[in-house]
């Protein structure tokens, strides 16, 4: 009987398992002022010096943050596709640039999501 149920449950453990980290493996990772075009159900990857201490802003409806990780001086925001359209994100670094300039630090992603 105990064998039996760990047959059911390695199976199902590794297809959990499967689906939490596909995440992060089956992103499109975003390129800053590159235009990109996903479907419905994919994620993207923004990926930003941590040390930047960035504020991502968002346009549009058609992502949502799904998780946002730390990997040594980086952070990596991800975002599914959940509806048709266009979307702008924009990462905006705490501390401005040279003489207060805020748009010349702005980064700008453009994503267009179909079917």
């Amino acid at each position: 009987m105990v064998i039996e149920k760990a047959r059911f449950w390695w199976p199902a453990a590794a297809m959990v398992l499967s689906w939490a980290c596909g995440d992060t493996l089956a992103s499109v990772r975003l390129q800053p002022e590159e235009p990109v075009t996903v479907h419905v159900g994919d994620m993207t990857a923004v990926q930003v010096l941590s040390d930047r201490h960035y504020f991502i802003g968002s346009a549009g409806s058609s992502l949502v943050l799904s998780k946002q990780i730390q990997q040594s001086d980086t952070t990596i925001y991800f975002y599914r596709a959940v509806g048709v359209g266009k979307q702008a994100l924009v990462a905006t670094p705490r501390d401005p640039g040279p003489d207060g300039c805020i748009s010349c630090v702005t980064v700008h992603y453009f994503i267009t999501v179909i079917e």
